[in-house]
């Protein structure tokens, strides 16, 4: 109990300071980078990161598993209440937002798997549509064409070292694991995706909703 208490005590100081903040530039295509220098108070860098990636999992632009196989994870947020006394205690409310409807978490609906240099002439062709240039908030994109990333995995600096400057910074604000994860295909992910396979270098497998 007392474990639940500080976690949620944490959880809720981490919010008033800048929980929020850090979603609405997030939203806004920011960096983990860009937001920590953003921010008028100091949050570390690497609690920024997580939060960053923590936002991206729950908005649906990060899934550690593939398209179609597991439901949107629950987004929570913690409320403080006073008993009669004045004494301040934290309840869990779980937020059900448009991604975590039970319609959102369908697996009937068809992932068809293929690689990147076919989409690519798919796409080239007028086949498939990406968020525009100007479209790199995360809630300008529609949810049905993802890549898989193995960002986290000991061959990324060789990705690395040919995406530029702000595209490695986008990448290093994620907090990767060493398993693939799927992150949409929105125009970041995409010009990222077409520089490493310009490059010879391996890139994901793409999957579309049908």
């Amino acid at each position: 109990m007392e474990n639940y208490f500080y976690n949620a005590l944490n959880h809720f100081i981490f919010e008033e300071a800048g929980g929020g903040a850090i979603r609405h530039l997030a939203n806004r295509g920011y960096t983990a980078k860009q937001i920590t220098e953003s921010l008028s108070f100091p949050i570390p860098y690497e609690k920024v990161r997580e939060a960053f990636t923590e936002h991206l999992l729950e908005n649906g632009i990060l899934l550690r598993e593939k398209p179609g196989t597991g439901a949107m994870p629950e987004k929570a947020e913690y409320v403080r209440e006073y008993d009669r006394y004045g004494k301040p205690s934290f309840r869990r409310v779980v937020v059900e937002t448009s991604e975590s409807r039970p319609e959102r978490q369908s697996t009937d609906k068809k992932w068809v798997e293929t690689d990147f240099e076919r989409f690519l002439t798919l796409y080239r062709s007028g086949a498939q549509n990406l968020a525009s240039a100007e479209g790199t908030g995360l809630i300008r994109v529609q949810k049905n064409i993802y890549i898989s990333c193995e960002f986290g995995a000991d061959k990324k600096e060789d990705m690395l070292q040919v995406l530029d400057k702000r595209q490695n910074e986008y990448l290093a604000g994620i907090c990767f694991t060493r398993r693939p994860m799927y992150h949409l295909l929105d125009r970041r992910m995409f010009d990222i995706a077409v520089k490493l396979w310009e490059s010879g270098l391996p890139v994901g497998k793409v999957y579309i909703q049908r």
